[in-house]
């Protein structure tokens, strides 16, 4: 963990202006505003895209168009918001929003149905309120500095119900997201979209040969999105022309203002773009980008919003390097006429293998001549992937933050109260630790044994226990998995997702139920999982043969549980009432 200060502990902030560093609050909070407008700007310009857009629809498809809402969705809104005190621009936070639902309910409801039957969206929704928060390097660059927007509080009660209709509209039609879009949807997420990607990546080397991989690296994605290209897309999913309307005024006539302490810039527009902090502008940006893979058809491509991996297999890295510079070749077209921008240094190709031998030459990949930096390693949604699937750079960094928090939970234990340390552990600890487990724990256990000593040594300090204590009584007294469990309930939790539909489809594929078509013997019965053959070890350590292992020696009462929850609850108990001591 950094040991910068940030220039909120700081207190004093001091920028770079002009060449000359000046610590006057409003000059800076002009300047960030002037710089974060500015920087969209010149990547605008860098395009012309045509004037006339196809704005037609199938007739003969169902098309899309609001609905009223009822007081009853918007309570039901208010109420699923997460509690937070952050202010937007005229000092509303949901916390005050949530505290008066009762008596805000009515007129929302009505506020948001006349801007649905109007087709305008409320100006008053619009202005946006942003902080510069440090992200890291030098404190005095203002490029150094990340924008996080607040909008109007009630702003977010009508994107949550549109985009609830909208969500409505792909899941019962033929107009969907694409499978491959793991980013801001019910069942999908940042651990199925790392377990998918690793999976197919251990299948395809399992076969022999090279996987070569491209992370694309967007300037400013959400920023740039372009007005009127994002409302000829939205008709390839049937919008109608009143839902166009609509999304139209909720995209024009914004602006923002930069707030630094107390002091707040003047407010200026924001031509283009998808809103910042918005409920709404995420599944926007999906269908934006939902024909990406089209571009490219012969390479695999993965995303989760604007973080996009295209990858191919081959013989050889020269036949792999061929296949991801010819795809780069059709998503550079993309990406101009939709008015995006490739930050090709920050693009960079990773080359994955079991044996070196396979790497025949120096790898290239060329993006519009350039050649894209070759790495051998790379954090993807918060996972270091290196070059083997050895993830032993992910775990040298888990363990990291561990000990930091940990050096931190051993110095406040004894002022701390049972429950208050149990929440800090879960929170600042185990959350590190738990984190797609189910991918980065295919490592070998040399590999993973200091996360199990740092583990050892974090229930120790819970029980307020020297490290020369044993471990085993304390788990069996709070109620604690051993190391080897935990990575098993992840595993097996995962796996029930799976099977219910309660995880992302593309999943699906890599778990399979034995039935009487299999076989007539006991294990189909049971509803064993068919366990998928690997000719290598490298193979066998996937998720897909580890937890359908795991599953095949689970009790089948746990297995046959009805809901996710009950499933946790009884497969957890039934783990820790069989733990054996260990050493």
């Amino acid at each position: 963990m950094s040991t910068q200060t940030t220039p909120k502990e700081q207190n004093i902030l001091e920028i770079k202006i002009n060449r000359q560093l000046t610590n006057n609050v409003q000059v800076i909070a002009e300047a960030f505003n002037h710089y974060f407008i500015d920087s969209v700007a010149n990547i605008a310009s860098c395009f012309t895209p045509v004037k006339t857009y196809n704005l037609s629809i199938d007739a003969s498809q169902p098309t899309f168009s609001f609905t009223n809402i009822t007081e009853s969705d918007v309570s039901q809104a208010i109420n699923l918001l997460k509690p937070s005190k952050c202010k937007d621009i005229f000092g509303l936070d949901t916390v005050m929003l949530k505290d008066l639902c009762s008596s805000l309910t009515r007129p929302i409801t009505k506020i948001i149905n006349l801007s649905l039957s109007q087709k305008t969206f409320p100006s008053t929704w619009k202005p946006a309120i942003v902080s510069p928060i440090f992200k890291s390097g030098d404190l005095h660059s203002m490029s150094t500095y990340r924008p996080i927007s607040i909008l109007p509080t009630v702003s977010k009660i009508a994107e949550k119900l549109v985009a609830k209709q909208i969500i409505n509209h792909l899941d019962t039609t033929l107009y969907s997201l694409h499978p491959m879009q793991f980013g801001f949807r019910a069942n999908y997420s940042t651990e199925t979209a790392t377990c998918f990607f690793t999976e197919n990546i251990r299948i395809l080397l399992d076969r022999g040969g090279v996987v070569g991989a491209v992370f694309l690296d967007l300037r400013k994605a959400f920023d740039t999105v372009n007005h009127k290209i994002l409302l000829s897309k939205l008709c390839n999913f049937n919008f109608s022309s009143d839902a166009l309307q609509w999304i139209d005024s909720y995209l024009t006539d914004r602006s923002q203002l930069v707030k630094v302490q107390s002091f707040k810039s003047a407010a200026l527009s924001l031509p283009t773009g998808i809103p910042q902090g918005s409920i709404l502008g995420p599944l926007l940006f999906s269908l934006y980008i939902n024909d990406l893979p089209s571009s490219c058809p012969d390479v695999s491509v993965q995303m989760y919003a604007d973080d996009t991996v295209i990858y191919a297999h081959g013989s050889n890295s020269s036949q792999v390097s061929e296949k991801l510079t010819n795809a780069m070749v059709n998503i550079t077209a993309w990406l101009k006429y939709s008015c995006l921008q490739l930050n090709t240094s920050k693009t960079v190709a990773m080359f994955l293998t079991k044996s070196n031998n396979n790497l025949t030459a120096e790898p290239d990949v060329f993006v519009s001549g350039e050649r894209l930096q070759i790495v051998s390693e790379y954090k993807y949604l918060g996972v270091i992937l290196d070059s083997k699937l050895s993830f032993k750079s992910h775990i040298k960094k888990v363990c990291n933050r561990i000990k930091f928090n940990l050096s931190n939970f051993r110095h406040i234990r004894h002022q701390m109260s049972t429950q208050s340390a149990k929440m800090y552990m879960h929170s600042m600890i185990l959350s590190h630790i738990t984190y797609c487990l189910p991918v980065w724990s295919q490592a070998c256990n040399t590999s993973l044994k200091p996360v199990q000593t740092l583990y050892k040594q974090t229930v120790k300090t819970l029980d307020k226990k020297h490290n020369i204590f044993h471990h085993c009584p304390i788990l069996q007294k709070h109620g604690l998995l051993r190391w080897d469990n935990m990575v098993k309930f992840s595993n097996l939790c995962l796996m029930y997702k799976i099977l219910h539909g309660l995880s992302s489809p593309p999943l699906h594929q890599f778990v399979n139920i034995r039935t009487a078509d299999h076989s007539r013997t006991r294990s189909a019965v049971r509803g064993d999982s068919i366990i998928p053959f690997r000719k290598s070890a490298f193979g066998q350590t996937a998720f897909s043969v580890r937890a359908a292992t795991e599953w095949n020696f689970t009790p089948v009462s746990i297995r046959n549980q009805n809901t996710y929850h009950l499933f946790k609850t009884q497969l957890k108990k039934w783990l820790i009432d069989n733990q054996s001591c260990q050493h």
